[in-house]
């Protein structure tokens, strides 16, 4: 796995082994979302959410956002996260530019709206079939529960992009709130949903 553009072109980046919860975004999702979103990275304050090996924050990183934070549940995939940017360069001096979260998806989320984090991208890809920490199990009630946290508190900026990553067995709604789905791109067995905030 690599950086595929931007500063920190060519950089290799680690992979936790035998995490089977952890399934990093294929170089060829990654080259083509930000295709697709290009500019709007830019300047941008990128949430990485369900980061695993925060692939797709340092992606956004390397082509020019701002500030990116990574949220994942798992101490494991934290301490790969900073390798990764430690790999690219970004020590502890560079720490305005990224924020480490050790927490579930739903308790993440309110723990950054407490902090009244906003965001103009967001990446959503949680592992497949895995359950939140209440209990709940994965597939569609995962995505439905955490899309409409997301709704709720607002942590997308007015404008801002919502990216879902999803097995094609999940189906999604097409509006949640305040987010409501645009296009969707296919990869082989992985879909993209884009949702976009309006209000």
């Amino acid at each position: 796995m690599r950086v595929i553009a931007g500063t920190f072109r060519g950089r290799r980046l680690a992979v936790p082994k035998g995490n089977r919860l952890v399934r990093p975004t294929t170089d060829r999702v990654k080259e083509s979302v930000f295709s697709i979103l290009r500019e709007q990275v830019v300047d941008a304050n990128f949430l990485d959410l369900c980061a695993g090996t925060g692939s797709m924050g340092i992606e956004a990183l390397s082509r020019g956002a701002k500030h990116v934070t990574f949220l994942d549940r798992d101490r494991r995939c934290l301490a790969i996260i900073e390798r990764n940017l430690d790999v690219c360069g970004l020590t502890t001096e560079s720490r305005a530019r990224y924020y480490l979260l050790c927490r579930d998806i739903l308790k993440g989320i309110k723990s950054l709206h407490k902090q009244a984090s906003i965001f103009d991208v967001i990446y959503f890809d949680p592992p497949y079939g895995v359950g939140l920490e209440d209990g709940s199990q994965g597939g569609i009630e995962l995505y439905t529960t955490s899309l409409a946290r997301l709704a709720e508190t607002a942590l997308l900026e007015i404008g801002g992009m919502l990216l879902v990553e999803h097995a094609k067995q999940v189906v999604l709604p097409d509006a949640v709130g305040s987010l409501s789905r645009g296009r969707q791109a296919r990869y082989g067995d992985t879909i993209v949903s884009f949702y976009q905030r309006n209000v």
